[in-house]
């Protein structure tokens, strides 16, 4: 049984003794440091009025003391005056000795003589006093020589204090004082006493309070243990009786826990296919993003102890959705397990590959070297996917673009590697499909500019801040301008214009092409209907990019424009590029068909950079190829450029077809092409692309072009900071 009694006694008497003796302690550790502080603020004090007072004999006797030897300063007679002096000062004081010391350390001058000559150079407390500090030190001496006696048992306080002339000049000496600080701390100890003995008397009859309160209390407890023995010895006897009632129900539980074992296998079982099924895709059978995440994050933190790295691969299939269109998407499943399987074959053990739904895969290589074996993996898994799949009697291609990035080069967790990862395979799919590229921070900052140009643009088109600039069509063979190419330019509020190079793009993906495409139709109608009543049947141009050129009731738009501005429809020249229109060859074949009939004139921008096949300007209703500007560049120093331009205006003849050559710069194109009789040409030879306003002053200016061949458009040509030309929207 717990003694409290015993154990409070103990402890109590214990801590009051420890209370006290700590408590003296510290009372005296305080006090002696306050004695100490106030006796060093006396001796500086002492010491400053000595050295005013006595500086008319001081300075003299400092000044021969550094040429005499000890023995000489011993008996010099102004070392007896000054004694008396300092003698007479002190008098009635607890000083008991003064010493001075030169700079050098030596002892020229003391109460005692005998001690004149000793070296403290090396005394720490005269090093501290030299450069200007006080420091003072409390000892006790059990005889000590003083003014005029020697005295037994003291503490004596010594201070090393510098000595100046003047304020804040130098230091010329060192003042050693010893202060009898002896009364004082026998006082302290009487003091002390008193305390610890007040101290203890208190804590005593809190002891003897206490001591009454434990003893009720230990009496308490010694009856509360009594009581809870009895209760249990009855515990026992009650415990013993359930043990045995437990016992007969245990031999009737078993029977029902046998049955109850075989179903809790049973949900074990469907447990586990629960859990599987959250963590792996239904289709393949391959770990979802949740079960990836997870290898994942454990892979990073065993590369980060090893310090080794990680690579992830993003595995994107191409042109997958046609697969899905045209076989449909039973097809398309069996084509991903296929390439599951496939996938599955080409890592090694403790790879990953997991599905994230669609047509998108994630590959974990842990442990790999560096990034040329991941490369590797990715070039391996790219050659087994090239072969053709075999599902259902069809050949099926299953070629991927895939996206490297590796840790810790390319994010410290798995969300930041996964879409560092989808970023480089959006770059592997713009650069070709089929090919596997590492990630870079410049693709980031890509994406950070893509989507800043998305937000303003769609605050460009909200609050009209597009304009459109023309540049002239000229009729070689007269120099009259025919009509006008409309361009799309972006001016900013520092009156820089936002290159199309890097908006159009943007433009085009997001879908915003399509209004902003609208905007430009309508703008530049409404600009070419008022043009007419200065130069009648002035046509303007005006490009389609592929995915207005697909938007549902493209025709009926451009009736509504046209019904809106007024502009005659054969006024209105659309530009559409090869690309364009070899897709949904039937569609464009329809869409082409309604505009010629209703007048539209249709042109083939940047023509011969594109397909190879003719075919379609037999099938599509065309009235104008646009020969491109790299061809007509060099066709006066490139012969094969020269017979490519030569083929394309000799085509166009025979198919009744007007050409516009783009990118005429010099004299020597324009004089080329129309030795080749070419109907129409633009380039900055005739003119920059220019605001409405311009182009009506060059309306204004004359009829013919020819004149400006030595004044602006020579100047103009020399001045080529962007392509211009061409596609109205893509070209800066």
């Amino acid at each position: 049984m717990f003694k409290l009694l015993r154990y409070f006694s103990l402890t109590s008497l214990v801590s009051i003794v420890a209370v006290a003796a700590a408590l003296g302690l510290f009372y005296r550790e305080t006090a002696v440091s306050s004695l100490v502080a106030m006796g060093e603020s006396n001796n500086k004090a002492l010491t400053a009025v000595l050295a005013n007072s006595l500086w008319p004999q001081l300075a003299p006797y400092l000044a021969r003391a550094d040429a005499l030897p000890a023995a000489q300063l011993k008996d010099h007679p102004q070392r007896a005056e000054l004694a008396a002096a300092l003698a007479a000062h002190v008098q009635g004081l607890s000083v008991a000795k003064v010493k001075m010391y030169d700079l050098r350390g030596r002892t020229v001058f003391s109460t005692e003589a005998k001690q004149i000559g000793e070296d403290k150079s090396g005394n720490a407390g005269f090093q501290g006093a030299r450069d200007g500090g006080v420091t003072s030190e409390l000892t006790h001496r059990n005889q000590f020589s003083a003014f005029d006696r020697v005295i037994e048992n003291r503490d004596l306080l010594s201070t090393y204090i510098p000595v100046r002339h003047a304020p804040e000049g130098p230091v010329v000496a060192v003042f050693e004082v010893y202060d009898d600080v002896t009364p004082f701390l026998a006082r302290i100890s009487q003091t002390r006493q008193s305390v610890i003995i007040g101290v203890g008397t208190i804590l005593c009859l809190l002891y003897g309070v206490l001591f009454v309160i434990v003893r009720h209390a230990d009496g308490v407890i010694r009856r509360q243990y009594r009581e809870r023995e009895s209760a249990e010895a009855a515990l026992r006897e009650a415990q013993a009786t359930l043990e045995r009632r437990v016992a007969e129900r245990t031999a009737e539980l078993a029977s029902a826990n046998r049955g109850l074992e075989v179903e809790i296998v049973e949900r074990r079982l469907a447990d586990q296919r629960v859990v599987h099924m959250a963590h792996h895709d239904a289709l393949t059978g391959l770990p979802n993003r949740t079960l990836l995440i997870d290898r994942v994050q454990q892979a990073i933190a065993r590369a980060n102890r090893r310090g080794g790295k990680l690579g992830l691969l993003f595995l994107d299939l191409d042109r997958f959705k046609n697969v899905n269109d045209s076989l449909g998407h039973a097809m398309g499943d069996q084509l991903l397990q296929a390439v599951s399987a496939r996938l599955t074959a080409c890592l090694r053990e403790g790879d990953t590959a997991a599905r994230l739904g669609g047509d998108e895969f994630i590959i974990s290589l842990p442990d790999v070297a560096d990034g040329a074996e991941a490369a590797r993996v990715a070039a391996r898994i790219l050659a087994e996917l090239a072969k053709p799949f075999t599902v259902s009697g069809h050949q099926l291609p299953a070629e991927a673009s895939i996206g490297i990035a590796l840790y810790p080069d390319d994010g410290d967790n798995a969300q930041t590697l996964m879409r560092n990862a989808d970023t480089a395979m959006y770059h592997a799919k713009e650069s070709g499909r089929a090919n596997h590229q590492f990630f870079s921070t410049q693709m980031t900052e890509r994406v950070s500019r893509r989507l800043s140009t998305e937000t303003s643009l769609r605050r460009a088109l909200e609050r009209g801040e597009f304009a459109l600039h023309y540049q002239p069509l000229v009729e070689l063979a007269s120099g009259r301008i025919d009509g006008a190419e409309a361009l799309v330019r972006w001016p900013q509020p520092d009156r820089r214009l936002v290159s199309p190079i890097e908006f159009i793009p943007v433009a085009e993906e997001t879908g915003l092409i399509v209004p902003l495409g609208e905007w430009v139709l309508r703008e530049a109608c409404t600009q070419a209907q008022a043009w007419q009543a200065r130069r009648p049947g002035l046509r303007i141009a005006v490009n389609l990019s592929g995915r207005q050129f697909r938007q549902k009731d493209l025709v009926g738009m451009i009736e509504q424009v046209l019904r809106e501005t007024g502009l005659a429809p054969t006024l209105l020249e659309l530009e559409l590029t090869e690309g364009i229109l070899m897709h949904h060859a039937e569609d464009t074949v329809h869409t082409l068909a309604r505009l010629d009939e209703m007048g539209v004139r249709l042109a083939i921008d940047d023509f011969g950079t594109g397909y190879s096949s003719l075919s379609y300007l037999k099938r599509f209703p065309i009235h104008t190829l646009k020969i491109d500007r790299s061809f007509v560049q060099d066709i006066s120093t490139d012969p094969d450029d020269a017979a490519i331009v030569t083929a394309i205006v000799a085509m166009a003849r025979g198919l009744n077809l007007s050409v516009t050559a783009e990118g005429v710069e010099t004299e020597e194109q324009l004089a080329f092409l129309r030795s080749l009789s070419c109907d129409l040409a633009q380039g900055f030879h005739f003119g920059r692309p220019m605001p409405a306003v311009d182009f009506a002053a060059l309306l204004r200016a004359g009829p013919a072009m020819h004149a400006r061949r030595d004044g602006d458009g020579a100047r103009e040509a020399t001045e080529q900071n962007v392509p211009l030309g061409g596609l109205a929207m893509s070209r800066a």
